[in-house]
């Protein structure tokens, strides 16, 4: 019986070791796994900044070729055509879009200025006023002492008839008792 309760702690012990040993070498794993994740992302974050840049310049590039493109087919100037039946632009009366767009944009904010202050402005009054404590008159403070005062002289007499009906209660009681 013995040797096979000494057997059975060694196997016991033994089975620990191994699981102990299983779970270090995870953990091994484990760090060694996160070790190279992290280098490829280190290496896929340099590449994606290397290609960045590649990208870049040749948008760059291709931005300063198609501006000297312009610039080259532009010539001397612009020239102005005249089409048949309409007038040159000069002499028309059409308002470009992008002026419209300009005044529109500056009617409607001068609209919320003039529309929108003064509400703002009521509304910082409201909130201003809302945390102040309202001020009380002299005839309200006065009627509210005397009713403090009435309030603490009731509170007096109560405790007054209560120690009353204590003291009869406990001299019953102790009449009672005697009696016994």
């Amino acid at each position: 019986m013995r040797f096979e309760s000494v057997i059975l702690l060694e196997q016991q012990q033994s089975a620990a070791e191994i699981r102990a040993q299983a779970r270090a070498e995870a953990q091994e794993a484990a760090a060694q796994a996160r070790a190279e994740a992290q280098a490829a992302a280190a290496q896929a974050r340099a590449q994606a900044d290397r290609i960045r840049e590649q990208v870049q310049r040749d948008v760059q590039r291709q931005i300063r070729e198609q501006v000297q493109q312009i610039q080259t087919s532009q010539g001397p100037g612009p020239e102005i055509v005249v089409q048949r039946g309409f007038p040159p632009p000069w002499e028309r009366n059409d308002i470009p879009p992008h002026v419209v767009d300009v005044i529109t944009m500056f009617v409607v904010a001068m609209v919320i200025c003039i529309v929108g202050l003064p509400i703002a402005r009521a509304v910082g009054r409201w909130i201003d006023r809302r945390g102040a404590p309202v001020p009380v008159s002299a005839e309200l403070a006065a009627q509210m002492t005397r009713i403090e005062q009435a309030v603490d002289t009731m509170s007096v007499e109560v405790e007054r008839i209560s120690e009353a009906q204590r003291f009869q209660a406990k001299l019953l009681s102790d009449r009672e008792k005697v009696r016994a």
